[in-house]
């Protein structure tokens, strides 16, 4: 190639030339890396997200012991063990301890990346996106960025496919291979600290193992990724087996979270400190106690029963300093609670204290229904994948809550009135609501530890409440056919059955499908989009009543079910031979 095209009368030496086009094709493509890694990542997932906002930091003058010991063995850079395996039970404070470390070292930029799972989030239950957001952070860390950052990037914008790839391939081609790239010598200088906090609460429990395989099988080959790991989980069964394998036994350091780190006398610190806040913010209301409330007696008591859990204290003070009640009166309700001899739960107190911010709520079945709701994640079925819908996810703000289950206007605010210590309420209704502990979520679903504030999350109850949901909202949509029909509505329209077919039939279900019935001598005309969809669901939901109606044991119902079957199968012939169901005397 001639870089000077008939050019005369000059000449250049010892000089050298670069190729601009090329160079400017890179940087479109690591442009384009960005971009494609950018839409596939979980930014709240980060130690420093605005979404988590407040972290759950360690408590000032806490948890020094435990920290001592994580920061001597992160700064050290001859030791042999690059995975350090932090665990305990629910609630004990690995998420505060993972959030302390993270900050401190990004602050002297030997923080890498981070990641935070989180039960109750349907983006961060899961390692879908694990890899990628560790490569985006990875990409633009400003001391790593520079040398593997462009690496990553144009790996993506040649191969934008990757981000659908397995995990195993992202993590090989996106981090091991670009890291690499760099000379051994040179991480002597370079963050190497990946943070990772609640893997156990990945829902799927396989999926669990399935990463720390991939991470052990980096650490462990014949050119080890030269990256530490931090991994803070609670030791479940899948999680305990994983690190269990032979082949973690030397580069891994494990260490429980219990009582040899002075678990108490930090509760104990947190409790009288934060006593001290309460009485200075409920001034002058609480004047007339003594200065010294509530007095050591009352802090040993609460630290013994919170048994090593920071969890129990903090909601313990989160309930007590609601600003709508006196601190005294709700401290006193706290201490008046009292365990049963025969209660099986390991975690007794923290149940009974659950038990008793619940009992405020006059509407427990209402309440229950909620709950169901915000802790479900988006709905996944084999006909079609909601997750997959640019325009829909599982929001859990009030006005959607209220919309879903078909409430009056302000209801959500009598309903969850009196639950802000468990629950994240935010100002702002148009937030999601959430979860505060995973301990909360715990409690729920465990029948023998919360009793008649079970929540039933089994796939079939979910699918029966989306259903009377659905057929709620095409009922409200024919009678007002004047309404435009929006993205979600559609998708309603077209699917309803693909989730009723996943529930037994019920009395409250049963009346619905005959009210949709009802409603079909005279339907609103569908966008085509819809229409194929929800009558093509006719012809489905008689085959499923039928099939259920050879599987019952009542006469009565078998007959109930065989006339559902045909009527729907009518409605079915009539829309596929005459293209509607309106004004059809064959109906």
């Amino acid at each position: 190639m001639s870089f000077f095209n008939r050019a005369e009368g000059f000449s250049i030496t010892n000089s050298s030339f670069n190729n601009i086009v090329h160079l400017c094709d890179t940087q479109d493509t690591a442009n384009k890396g960005l971009e494609v890694l950018y839409r596939n990542i979980i930014p709240v997932a980060s130690y420093d997200a605005e979404q988590r906002y407040p972290p759950p930091n360690c408590y000032p003058g806490t948890r020094t012991k435990i920290l001592d010991v994580l920061r001597k063995w992160i700064i050290d850079r001859s030791k042999t063990t690059s995975i350090y395996w932090l665990y305990g039970p629910a609630g004990a404070g690995k998420s505060a301890i993972a959030q302390t470390i993270c900050e401190e070292f990004a602050k002297c930029k030997t923080l890498a990346a981070s990641f935070f799972f989180a039960r109750t989030d349907s983006s961060r239950n899961n390692p879908r996106l694990f890899f990628l957001t560790i490569a985006y952070q990875i990409a633009k860390n400003p001391s790593l960025g520079p040398l593997v950052g462009g690496l990553i990037l144009e790996m993506i914008g040649r191969m934008p496919e990757i981000v659908h790839a397995t995990l195993e391939r992202q993590f090989q081609e996106l981090i091991v291979e670009p890291f690499h790239q760099l000379p051994s010598d040179s991480w002597r200088k370079l963050p190497r600290l990946i943070v990772i906090d609640g893997l156990d609460e990945c829902v799927d429990i396989s999926s669990q193992e399935r990463l720390l395989t991939i991470i052990r099988e980096a650490k462990t080959g014949s050119n080890p990724l030269p990256v530490d790991f931090l991994i803070c989980c609670r030791p479940e069964p899948r999680i305990r087996n994983a690190f269990n394998h032979w082949s973690f036994h030397t580069i891994l350091n494990r260490i429980e979270l219990c009582d040899n780190f002075e678990s108490k006398s930090d509760i104990a610190l947190y409790l009288r400190n934060e006593f001290q806040r309460l009485r200075r913010d409920h001034e002058p209301a609480i004047s007339h106690v003594p200065r010294d409330w509530p007095g050591e007696g009352v802090i040993q008591q609460l630290v013994q029963r919170a048994c090593g859990q920071f969890i129990y204290v903090k909601t313990v003070i989160k309930y007590v300093g609601e600003y709508h009640y006196l601190p005294t009166e709700r401290l006193e309700i706290i201490l008046r609670i009292v365990v049963p001899e025969n209660h099986e739960s390991p975690y007794a107190d923290l149940d009974l204290l659950y038990t008793q911010i619940l009992s405020v709520c006059k509407e427990r079945e209402l309440l229950l229904r909620v709950l169901a709701y915000i802790m479900r994640p988006t709905v996944n079925h084999g006909d079609a994948a909601i997750r997959d819908l640019p325009h829909y996810r599982h929001i859990t703000s009030y006005s959607h809550i209220e919309g879903f289950l078909f409430l009056t206007k302000g209801k959500m605010s009598t309903v969850l009135f009196g639950l802000h210590s468990i629950l994240g309420i935010p100002e702002d209704h148009k937030l999601d609501i959430t979860i505060l502990h995973a301990s909360f979520q715990e409690f729920l679903v465990d029948p023998k530890r919360s009793g008649i504030y079970f929540v039933n999350l089994q796939e079939e109850v979910w699918q029966e409440q989306i259903t009377l949901h659905f057929l709620k909202q095409i009922h409200y949509l024919n009678s007002n056919p004047t309404l435009p029909i929006n993205f979600y509505e559609e998708y309603v329209l077209k699917w309803w059955h693909s989730h009723c077919v996943r529930t037994s039939l019920n009395e409250e279900l049963f009346s619905a499908l005959e009210r949709l019935y009802n409603d079909l001598r005279n339907f609103r005309r569908l966008p085509d989009g819809a229409e194929w969809g929800f009558f093509a669901g006719l012809g489905i939901i008689s085959q499923w009543a039928e099939g259920l109606s050879e599987s019952v044991e009542q006469e009565v119902n078998k007959v109930r079910l065989q006339m559902l079957s045909d009527k729907f199968r009518k409605a079915w012939r009539v829309w596929a031979w005459h293209g509607k169901v309106q004004d059809s005397s064959s109906f």
